[in-house]
C-alpha cells in the first residue's frame, strides 16, 4: 500500500510540476516579479501535499505574523520541506536554491524568472555578490527563507551551521525568525523515495532582533538560532 501511496504522490508531483510550473513561466511578466509566481508555487504544495496525504499543522507566533520582512530560518530535513514551508510562512519569500535546481524543467525555469536566487556552492568567491543580491531583495520587501544548515540532515541531527545567512541578517538588519520542522523526515527521508506516514508540524518561533548588531556578534547569535530551533523542533540541546 505505501507503494502504491507512493507512486502516486510522485505521479501527482510530476504533473503538478509541469502544470503549475507553465502557469508560473507565462505569467511570470506580470508585475511585480515573483509574486504571481508564488500563488502559483503555493497552489502547486497544496496539490501534492493534498493527493501525497500529508496533512499540515502550522503554529506561529504574534509578533511574527506581524512582521513586514524577516530572515526565516528552518530546519532541513526532508525533499517537501520547501513544500510546506511555502504554506507555512504567508510572507513575500524568495528562497536561496542551490544552482543546480534552477536546471529542472518547469520548477527551476520558473524559479529563475521569479527572482529566486542561485548558490553555488563549488565558487566561495561568489558569496559576496549572492549577499549583494539577497540585500537587494530585502530592500525591495521580500523575506528570505535560508536553511542554515545549507543541506538537509541525513542523520536527523540538527547540522552544523553555514554563516552567510547571520551575515546577512547583520548586513539588513533584518529579524530572524526562527522555524522548528517536525515529522517530514519520518514522511521522506533522504534515502529513498517511498512515502511514510505521520503529519508535518511547523512552528515559527519568536523573532530574533539583529538591529544595531555587528560582525562580533555572529557566534552568539547562530548560537541563539540554533536553541531556538532545537527547542521549536522538541530537541533540547
Amino acid at each position: 500500500m505505501a507503494i502504491v501511496r507512493s507512486v502516486f504522490a510522485w505521479t501527482v508531483a510530476l504533473l503538478a510540476t509541469i502544470v503549475f510550473g507553465s502557469l508560473a513561466i507565462l505569467t511570470s511578466w506580470i508585475p511585480p516579479r515573483g509574486r504571481v509566481y508564488l500563488f502559483w508555487a503555493r497552489s502547486w504544495s497544496r496539490v501534492v501535499l493534498l493527493f501525497a496525504g500529508i496533512p499540515l499543522q502550522v503554529e506561529s507566533a504574534e509578533a511574527t505574523e506581524r512582521l513586514p520582512a524577516a530572515i526565516f530560518m528552518p530546519n532541513h530535513e526532508s525533499a517537501i520541506d520547501i513544500l510546506t514551508l511555502l504554506l507555512a510562512v504567508p510572507h513575500e519569500i524568495r528562497f536561496l536554491a542551490k544552482r543546480s535546481l534552477f536546471y529542472v524543467p518547469f520548477m527551476g525555469w520558473s524559479m529563475w524568472l521569479a527572482g529566486f536566487i542561485p548558490v553555488d556552492r563549488e565558487n566561495k568567491h561568489r558569496a559576496k555578490d549572492v549577499l549583494d543580491e539577497l540585500a537587494s531583495r530585502i530592500r525591495e520587501g521580500h523575506s528570505i527563507i535560508v536553511f542554515p544548515e545549507g543541506t538537509r540532515s541525513r542523520s536527523g541531527e540538527l547540522g552544523e551551521f553555514k554563516k552567510s545567512g547571520f551575515l546577512l541578517a547583520l548586513k539588513t538588519g533584518l529579524p530572524i525568525v526562527p522555524i522548528g520542522i517536525r515529522g517530514a523526515r519520518r514522511i521522506l527521508g533522504t534515502e529513498g523515495m517511498k512515502l511514510g506516514p505521520g503529519h508535518v508540524r511547523i512552528t515559527l518561533g519568536e523573532p530574533i532582533e539583529t538591529k544595531g548588531l555587528g560582525v562580533s556578534h555572529r557566534a552568539e547569535l547562530m548560537a541563539r538560532v540554533r536553541a531556538e530551533i532545537l527547542r521549536l523542533r522538541g530537541n533540547v540541546p
